[in-house]
């Protein structure tokens, strides 16, 4: 904990120790972390959501003051035109609360999304259930029905009232169901229409995506990527739309602006949290909004939290989730809070932070090898409470070598709230107890590229012997699918394909062409999120469309079996059916600037390391196929190791699994089949396999455990009978027609600039029929 954040807690034991309910002037914070403000009509006050409670705090800053506190997800405040009333949703219900008191006045159905009174106040526009459909709609607040704003009905995340409430504005973009965010440009057409509905009229065409929308008098303020990786304010004229004018320049994030009159009020995040910016439109002065406390509306004391290792006595990081009795969870002010079983923060070794005074349940992790610590306090009006929480382990896979990592995770991606530093991700890799954090740089849907200011080439200077960091690269191509390219010396470039109306709209280099880039400079290419389709795994629009070819020809050295087991795993065993060596890796693919997304190495792949671990070591035994992929079992098997006859025969196989919950199912499978199933302790926290398996021919083994919703699965032992190679004629017909059919949608996209690049994608496509070939051939 920062002797910053400590001794703002002493100062906020001390007042409340005086009974008072807000922490005190003498504290003051810059970036709380509060998100979607909204001026009130007069422009003096701005309500927020904060840790899923609305809030509200003058313009000119001060103490900031809590209206919700019941066990709900409170966002999108919303003023009625007399500031009386604040309306927000609250986990899939519309709310009203009197704006000074937090009195509740009434509920209505609706979804996530913003919200916006008409100068009236007996109507709320937002995205509303209307027939069948969600859609922008009007919910009239005394009869509850919602009337679609359009004809049809549309949903139009992206949109914003006039202040006379005239007109609507909102945005669309060019994606199309089916396809990846950006294949069809970057680009999105801004429009108008009456807020009585009819005709919608297109304004302008804007260069990037637009995330927000606001109206500045006669013109918009527009939230856009535009020209970089990071969103920024930008000005848009309804008399000379096709010239918009950036308004802000911060290193972060500039997001959710709202305007009254000549001031603007937006988030920033160039801090890590966001802080709430106030600017004079017509001056362009502009200021942090300081908040100076925290009023919960009742007496508060302090709880300071230790964290340690049970076993070594050593402190640790932690998440920590601290929820009150029938209320909200809280965490200290500027933290980089998300919402996983339920909101929580990380903790470095300690937190110390100020409580409405009430009893409490915490949770706290430290990584799935540990148990979940649980522990119930109160905390009375100017009391310190004081926990020590240790961590016990249920499983130690180190002790055997094996050490886990994962190949897919994004610190700072477009949408976030927060802004991630190497730091951050430190604390909450550290916090999920991930030895191997492979982060990437990458675009999302435009020519942005986020992170590439923290490529090293090397492991970050901020990791330790037990953490590494390093951050390298998703590939991403519209067609091919997308590749996590680790132990990089340089970015390959370029990063992505195939997206119309950028700098790279063309579906070249291929993904054989990049990984042979990236082999070059002796880095792992691992291919992520390979299907998700259980039926058809060629189809949805981020699927490894190529994973056939590039297998076939060699350049992939693993594959992320995890995110969609149900499809992926299928298709990995069709690719070892067929003879290939194809190790099992993990990717998370989470987003962790993003209030809601996946924890670090939720799913991880867990390495054996010959000589110790090291990042160097963990990557040379993935290649090596010495892994397994887990959410939460732990297995004990041979991955990698290859057996050799020279005539059918018999070896025998031994396995184990541990589980923090009880195991289901603990199987041996050949060649894709079930072959043997496990021996079960009478509590089902573990099993074992040690059976004698028939070898008749070629194919591979392997071992996967189902535990509730917890599954792990191993990489293959591979074997080879008699000399001649696995191989399924089958399964080599089968992607032969794949190879074909992707050959087709290539020629149908025509993303090729030129003859001698169609060539170039026909002769590696052929050559990986080839393969196929030879493999059906062999099987007959």
């Amino acid at each position: 904990m920062s002797s910053r954040r400590r001794s703002i807690a002493i100062l906020a034991a001390a007042l409340a120790i005086c009974g008072l309910s807000a922490i005190p002037r003498g504290a003051s914070w810059r970036a709380t972390g509060a998100i979607q403000p909204r001026l009130s009509p007069d422009g003096s006050t701005v309500a927020v959501s904060y840790q899923g409670a609305i809030w509200r705090l003058p313009r000119d800053g001060g103490v900031m003051k809590r209206l919700t506190s019941d066990a709900r997800w409170d966002s999108d405040p919303a003023w009625s035109p007399d500031g009386k009333r604040i309306a927000y949703l609250s986990n899939g219900e519309l709310r009203l609360i009197d704006a000074e008191s937090g009195v509740a006045a009434a509920a209505h159905p609706a979804v996530q999304g913003k919200i916006e009174f008409d100068p009236a106040g007996k109507r709320i526009l937002g995205s509303f259930r209307a027939g069948t459909a969600t859609a922008l709609a009007w919910l009239d607040l005394e009869s509850g029905k919602a009337v679609p704003l359009l004809d049809p009905p549309r949903s139009l995340p992206v949109h914003a009232l006039s202040a006379d409430g005239t007109t609507v504005a909102f945005a669309t973009n060019l994606d199309v169901p089916g396809e990846q965010g950006g294949n069809d440009g970057p680009q999105a057409d801004l429009w108008t229409v009456a807020a009585t509905g009819g005709e919608p009229r297109k304004l302008a065409r804007f260069p990037s995506r637009v995330f927000d929308l606001a109206w500045s008098g006669d013109g918009l303020v527009v939230v856009s990527d535009l020209g970089g990786a990071h969103n920024a304010l930008w000005a848009v004229s309804l008399k000379d739309p096709d010239h918009p004018l950036k308004l802000t320049f911060g290193q972060g994030d500039e997001d959710a602006p709202t305007i009254v009159n000549s001031r603007l009020v937006y988030t920033d995040n160039r801090e890590g949290a966001t802080a709430l910016v106030d600017r004079d439109l017509r001056t362009g002065d502009e200021r942090t909004i300081v908040v100076t406390g925290l009023d919960f509306g009742r007496p508060a004391g302090v709880v300071a939290v230790e964290f340690t290792d049970a076993e070594t006595g050593k402190p640790v990081v932690a998440r920590v989730s601290i929820q009150e009795e029938n209320g909200k969870t809280l965490a200290p002010p500027g933290s980089l809070y998300r919402i996983h079983e339920a909101m929580d923060f990380y903790a470095d070794r300690a937190a110390e932070f100020v409580l409405p005074a009430g009893k409490y349940a915490l949770r706290a992790w430290h990584g799935p090898e540990y148990r979940v610590s649980r522990e119930a306090f109160e905390v009375a009006a100017g009391e310190r409470v004081t926990l020590k929480v240790e961590f016990k382990r249920w499983a130690h896979p180190q002790a055997n070598g094996w050490h886990s990592g994962e190949n897919h995770i994004h610190a700072n991606y477009g949408y976030g709230h927060w802004y991630n530093s190497p730091a951050d991700m430190r604390l909450m890799i550290e916090g999920e107890g991930l030895e191997v954090a492979n982060f990437v740089v990458a675009n999302s849907d435009t020519d942005g590229i986020f992170d590439r200011e923290y490529f090293r080439g090397r492991p970050d200077p901020l990791s330790t012997p037990e953490t590494v960091l390093y951050w390298n690269e998703e590939f991403r191509a519209t067609l091919w699918g997308h590749m996590t390219l680790i132990d990089l010396k340089q970015l390959v470039e370029p990063i992505m394909t195939g997206f119309k109306e950028t700098t790279n709209p063309w579906d070249v280099p291929t993904n054989s062409d990049i990984a042979d880039q990236a082999h070059l400079q002796k880095g792992h290419v691992n291919y992520t999120h390979a299907a998700q389709n259980v039926k058809d795994p060629y189809l949805s629009a981020y699927s490894a469309k190529s994973v056939p070819v590039d297998v076939a020809l060699g350049k992939i050295d693993s594959i992320d079996i995890n995110g969609s087991f149900e499809a992926t795993v299928p298709l990995w065993y069709r690719l070892l059916n067929c003879g290939f060596h194809l190790p099992a890796s993990a990717g998370t693919d989470c987003f962790l600037n993003r209030i809601r997304s996946r924890l670090p190495g939720a799913d991880r792949a867990y390495v054996k390391c010959e000589g110790g671990f090291s990042y160097d070591a963990w990557v040379r035994g993935l290649k090596w196929g010495r892994s397994f992929v887990t959410n939460g079992p732990i297995l004990e098997f041979e991955s990698g190791r290859s057996i050799r006859l020279e005539a059918p025969g018999a070896e025998v196989i031994k396995a184990s699994v541990q589980s923090p919950e009880p195991i289901d199912r603990f199987e041996l499978v050949q060649n894709g089949e079930v072959v043997a199933t496990g021996k079960l302790a009478a509590d089902k926290l573990s099993g074992t396999i040690d059976e004698k398996i028939e070898l008749k021919r070629s194919g591979w083994l392997s071992v996967r455990a189902f535990a509730g919703r917890l599954q792990a699965h191993a990489s293959p032992i591979y074997v080879e009978v008699g000399g001649k190679p696995a191989g399924s004629m089958v399964e080599a017909g089968a992607f032969l027609a794949w190879i074909d059919r992707l050959e087709e949608q290539f020629k149908r996209r025509d993303r090729a600039p030129n003859d001698e690049v169609r060539k170039h994608v026909a002769s590696q496509l052929e050559a990986a029929r080839e393969v196929y070939r030879k493999i059906a051939a062999r099987s007959e």
